[in-house]
């Protein structure tokens, strides 16, 4: 379902046509350096923000994986903790495969049922430089492509779904890095001058983008779209953060235990109180996203080269 390399090259070349260029010389290596260390330092020191954050800040309490097996584990782990109430099926994703995507909404399809609230969670970070079987960098196809295409195939699902007093609700866990993220249009995957920091933060600031639009494009429909940061979580996000991963008793008293991290979610995806999509929430608080963000030419620009990306012809419509 991607686009052929060529294809989309041509049309960053379209829309470039008429714009001023800048080559660089030798030049070009003491940018990339400066800018390399610019990243890691503005990251760090986010980071760093946060986790005092969540120190001092008291926690707020809200009033599909790609591993069947361990959903199922995690699914008897919460009955025999007493929790009988609900029906629970378990369906491989993988956020890597396009088709994995498509196979999962066909087999979500198959079943009939209605569609009340979208989870987009899942997520990666810091990964080393790898392309997908489509031709993708795996941030920006886990954490943003395959979200984008889900919600694509099963809008028409939540749109029926959607009811005057309670509509349906797409939640993207975005991230509080995509304040400092940037849009590489001229090359997503970042072939050029990779970074996993700057990857990463492109993919979460294109999820925040996307959730704005969406909630645009879809509100008419009964379908509301928001963006969560879920707080630093211990989780196996923190796979590729070496401090993480050479001092994880450390990182444990510092980040929010998984349970934390999923009351925001919980809260955006099920209160009363959340009556208006398009938001942000840290801490089940509304929060303002970054202003690059907001930028309506740049979010539509995203959303068009993603359906390319896609062979998306009409949101929505399948």
């Amino acid at each position: 379902m991607a686009v052929a390399d060529g294809q989309q090259r041509r049309l960053g070349e379209a829309q470039l046509a008429g714009h001023p260029k800048i080559t660089m010389g030798n030049e070009g290596y003491i940018y990339k350096w400066a800018t390399t260390l610019w990243t890691y330092l503005v990251l760090y020191l986010l980071g760093a923000w946060y986790m005092v954050k969540e120190l001092l800040v008291p926690h707020r309490t809200p009033t599909g994986g790609r591993d069947v097996k361990s959903m199922e584990e995690a699914v008897s782990r919460l009955r025999s903790e007493g929790v009988s109430t609900g029906t629970v099926k378990c369906f491989e994703l993988d956020l890597c495969s396009l088709a994995s995507v498509h196979n999962f909404a066909k087999a979500f399809t198959n079943l009939g049922m209605p569609l009340h609230v979208l989870v987009n969670n899942a997520g990666i970070m810091f990964w080393p430089w790898n392309v997908t079987e489509d031709g993708h960098e795996h941030h920006w196809s886990v954490n943003y492509l395959g979200h984008f295409l889900l919600t694509h195939l099963l809008t028409p699902h939540m749109a029926a779904s959607s009811t005057l007093n309670q509509p349906s609700r797409v939640v993207n866990l975005s991230s509080s890095v995509h304040y400092i993220g940037a849009i590489n249009f001229d090359d997503f995957n970042n072939e050029k001058d990779y970074s996993p920091q700057r990857a990463y933060a492109q993919s979460k600031l294109a999820q925040m983008m996307f959730t704005i639009t969406l909630n645009e494009r879809m509100a008419k429909q009964g379908v509301l779209a928001l963006a969560v940061h879920p707080g630093v979580v211990a989780t196996e996000l923190f796979q590729h953060v070496a401090w993480a991963q050479t001092f994880p008793r450390l990182a444990s008293t510092f980040l929010k235990t998984p349970s934390q991290g999923s009351d925001t979610v919980v809260h955006v995806a099920l209160s009363q109180e959340v009556k208006e999509g398009g938001q942000y929430y840290e801490n089940c608080q509304c929060t303002q996203p970054a202003a690059s963000a907001l930028k309506s030419d740049d979010r539509n620009r995203l959303w068009d080269l993603t359906c390319c990306q896609l062979d998306i012809q009409e949101f929505g419509k399948i």
